[in-house]
């Protein structure tokens, strides 16, 4: 990404340390919660604060929280719209049915679309990559003269 677009911010955060290689990116130790559970977390518009892009475009957020995604995402998706990130990459992680169908029913009431699904042979059967990307609200809104229908 850096060779292609040299002036990008790549901002990587674990609640593990982590060392990005020379020049890449920027590391922040930090666990992604609602700033009270779990213990010590931070939630979305505080690390969007703290690194000064409240209003800043963020191209793709790129996520593995090992199962905290479903208590994170209700968070990051009530946040303030400009903080809303343009692609999201995310493993999801198994859990009750109704859990995952509210998780994606929340993505795509925030104009959410899937691009890729790849399951993570090295998680097992049930841990799946998933690429969402924003879209425009109007790209939900039926059309009575859509082509398909003719």
């Amino acid at each position: 990404m850096k060779k292609i677009i040299p002036h990008c911010e790549i901002h990587a955060f674990d609640q593990n340390s982590y060392v990005c290689p020379m020049n890449t990116c920027k590391f922040h130790q930090v666990t992604f919660g609602d700033g009270i559970q779990p213990n010590g977390s931070k939630n979305w518009p505080t690390v969007v604060g703290a690194l000064n892009h409240t209003n800043r475009l963020i191209d793709i957020l790129k996520i593995d929280i090992e199962g905290g995604e479903y208590s994170f995402f209700p968070l990051l998706l009530n946040s303030s719209r400009s903080s809303l990130p343009r692609q999201i990459l995310i493993e999801i992680h198994p859990i009750s049915v109704s859990i995952i169908h509210d998780f994606f029913n929340r993505m795509r009431n925030n104009n959410y679309v899937i691009f890729s699904k790849e399951n993570n042979l090295l998680g097992g059967p049930y841990f799946f990559e998933y690429a969402f990307l924003k879209l425009n609200s109007r790209f939900f809104i039926q059309s009575h003269d859509n082509m398909t229908h003719r």
